[in-house]
């Protein structure tokens, strides 16, 4: 993936000279440049490298002015009903690959309206099919573009930049986020505004926020920086561990503080912000290894490495190592001293390392690709407690918050709600069961 991405990255720049004239190519070259940054520094971000690079991006296109936002908006929400857009911000709040969003108000109520650019959006369907029409004539042509699977890497960087762009799912991620945490009051979820939503144009209710990093701003309507750096870390934890999914508004960078009498003091998740929903096996394994790790229980944390993946030839040489691995990882975050010197991001480092280091699966790879995801973030979260709040124990909140998760995993609730997943599958397999056993039996008499 690294290397196709400085590939195009490389020849992109080339033909900078000629794409003045030409449609096509005209902004893949500088995603894929971001693209193969964040690689080289996290190579295990394979699967959401483009994802993340996207979203680092001021981006690619210089934004609507504040008359041409409300133009657009209204040829976007032709079909919506009749209301009155005023008060649009002069400049973008924030500024996506392909969208921008401005805070504004309909009928008086404050709203934040993010528009899908038509043009952009085209720009990079252009792009990415002429890179994928390339890479699949550079297959046909030559052995070592079969060997980088060319065509799949596109493929990948489509399948991440089309939801990025779905601004209605999106909105119904904005939905589904905002049900899921609505008794949790230490998080401000905005209410989607459907009936001023369509495939452009996404609109929510406008929270009044100040950065979580100014903290004379906060002091001002009596909130403390330090506690809300505490509240910070344990709902990232949370969210991505417990609820399984990583959302941008919970990074440090990024991190927003309601100042409104109803949410005072909650930290407010944007629909405009990235978000990624983790499987329910990665953060199980996530949750799992951690525990493991930070217990000392190191063939706990091999066993569960090996149940989302067994190598097919040496399996015992190949388990050997996995738990090898897993030891010093052990001994690393157990001891005592484990908090001195050792970042929690760390810890997030060593489960993506493992996967990406005895890779026998898929499943493995997209591991690798959740927990470095994870560290990115909590680099940013402990750089700013240590700054800020140097009386936060980052260690305590993530120990607390992984051992009861781990808890809730193993032990009867989590029993509980596994059983509950596996009873959808029970129609089909309880008429089959008589069937299997049969053919089981038969099979044992013939060895």
């Amino acid at each position: 993936m690294e290397r196709i991405a400085r590939f195009f990255a490389l020849h992109g720049a080339r033909a900078a000279p000629l794409s003045a004239g030409m449609p096509a190519l005209t902004q893949l070259p500088r995603v894929m440049t971001v693209a193969s940054g964040v690689l080289t520094r996290h190579p295990a971000l394979a699967e959401t490298a483009v994802r993340v690079a996207l979203t680092e991006m001021d981006g690619l296109f210089t934004p609507y002015d504040a008359a041409q936002f409300r133009a657009a908006c209204a040829l976007s929400l032709a079909a919506a009903p009749r209301a009155d857009i005023d008060g649009i911000s002069p400049v973008p709040v924030r500024s996506g690959i392909a969208e921008q969003t401005h805070a504004a108000r309909i009928d008086g109520v404050p709203v934040r309206i993010t528009l899908l650019r038509a043009d952009a959006r085209q720009e990079l369907i252009d792009d990415l099919d002429l890179a994928l029409a390339a890479a699949r004539f550079a297959e046909r042509r030559s052995a070592t573009a079969r060997e980088l699977h060319a065509a799949e890497c596109v493929r990948l960087i489509q399948e991440h930049v089309h939801p990025m762009i779905d601004l209605r799912q999106r909105a119904a991620d904005q939905s589904y986020l905002r049900y899921r945490l609505r008794d949790d009051d230490r998080i401000a979820v905005p209410e989607v505004l459907w009936d001023f939503c369509s495939d452009a144009v996404l609109t929510t209710r406008a929270i009044d926020t100040v950065p979580l990093s100014d903290a004379h701003a906060l002091a001002s309507h009596g909130l403390q920086q330090a506690d809300l750096v505490a509240t910070l870390i344990e709902a990232f934890f949370e969210m991505a561990l417990g609820q399984g999914f990583y959302h941008a508004g919970l990074e440090a960078a990024g991190a927003r503080v309601s100042i409104e009498p109803a949410t005072l003091g909650q930290i407010v998740l944007e629909a405009d912000n990235a978000m990624t929903f983790f499987a329910a096996h990665e953060r199980e394994f996530i949750v799992g290894v951690s525990n493991a790790l930070l217990e000392g229980d190191h063939k706990a944390a091999a066993r569960t490495h090996l149940e989302h993946g067994r190598p097919d030839t040496h399996a015992a040489h190949h388990e050997v190592r996995v738990e090898s691995t897993y030891r010093r990882e052990a001994e690393r975050f157990s001891s005592p001293q484990a908090s001195k010197g050792t970042d929690v991001s760390h810890l997030f480092d060593a489960l993506g390392a493992a996967p990406a280091e005895h890779r026998f699966s898929a499943a493995h790879a997209r591991i690798a690709s959740r927990a470095v995801l994870l560290s990115r973030s909590m680099e940013t979260i402990e750089r700013m407690a240590h700054a800020v709040a140097p009386d936060v124990d980052v260690w305590l909140i993530a120990r607390r918050v992984i051992a009861r998760l781990a808890a809730d995993q193993f032990g009867c609730h989590g029993l509980v709600a596994h059983l509950a997943r596996e009873a959808t599958h029970w129609p089909r397999m309880l008429p089959r069961l008589p069937t299997l056993i049969a053919k089981r039996a038969g099979a044992a008499q013939k060895g």
